[in-house]
């Protein structure tokens, strides 16, 4: 029987591993475990079969980095995910964390990689905009003037939606994915920063997730992770002990409602 490695080596070829930096590793010096990297492959291997069959110009893809069920939420971190036309390849395209610390950049890698971070659970959340949109999106994604344009380098967990001063993953894929929606719409001129698309959500009604975090709590994350901050929130909604972020949850109902053409589903 062959071993884990040798299927391994296998799927690094067609799942875009090979010669690709570890953008998503934890901030960890433990070694990854066989276990884990099997279990990656096979989630990535599982999402690149549903989106060979799905074939979408590009989509939305949801990981269970970290387990939040204690806030009421399942998904950690969202990223977008379309086809390399010179290679074939499924590739991602999100902004990472930078380990300890408060600064961000933006990452394109594997189906693979996407999953090879310590992940809570190997599950998968695929958001198929609408045609129009996947349009949209497919040129701005592949655009780094875009995708630059609309990142902040400063970066924290629980950055408020409607502020500039920090941004987090989800927040980068939010603020984007506004500025194709402005496009579809017929915006002109397009939307063309962060100030332009949270006036967009605004206007569109989006609502973030709100985290229930006691002055306790936020003091002991202020104190002792470098990546989380609250001097962006509202003082009336932070000292009542409401934290409104962006989250995969808050983005899936949004896109929801606002693109009734798309489609989601979860890959186990």
């Amino acid at each position: 029987m062959r071993s884990w490695i040798r299927i391994a080596a296998t799927l690094a070829v067609c799942l875009g591993l090979a010669g690709t930096a570890l953008a998503g590793t934890p901030c960890s010096d433990k070694q990854p475990q066989p276990a884990s990297i099997q279990q990656a492959f096979q989630a990535a291997y599982r999402v690149h079969q549903r989106l060979e069959t799905l074939q979408p110009r590009i989509a939305l893809l949801g990981r269970v980095g970290q387990d939040l069920s204690q806030y009421g939420l399942r998904y950690s971190h969202i990223a977008f995910v379309m086809k390399d036309l010179a290679s074939g390849q499924w590739r991602v395209t999100h902004l990472l964390n930078a380990c300890n610390s408060n600064h961000s950049d933006l990452w394109q890698e594997g189906l693979a990689n996407f999953f090879l971070d310590d992940l809570h659970a190997y599950e998968a959340l695929l958001i198929v905009p609408s045609a129009a949109l996947q349009e949209k999106l497919q040129v701005l994604v592949g655009q780094s003037d875009a995708t630059r344009g609309m990142h902040q380098p400063l970066y924290n967990m629980v950055a408020y939606p409607f502020a500039d001063k920090y941004q987090n993953s989800n927040q980068w894929a939010l603020e984007l994915l506004a500025a194709g929606l402005a496009q579809q719409a017929g915006i002109n001129p397009p939307i063309a920063n962060r100030q332009q698309a949270q006036q967009w959500l605004k206007l569109t009604g989006f609502e973030p997730s709100t985290l229930k975090l006691t002055a306790f709590k936020r003091l002991g994350a202020r104190m002792f992770k470098a990546n989380v901050a609250f001097d962006d929130h509202p003082s009336e909604r932070r000292f009542s002990d409401q934290i409104d972020t962006v989250t995969v949850e808050s983005m899936a109902r949004y896109i929801q409602r606002v693109d009734a053409a798309s489609t989601s589903e979860v890959i186990r």
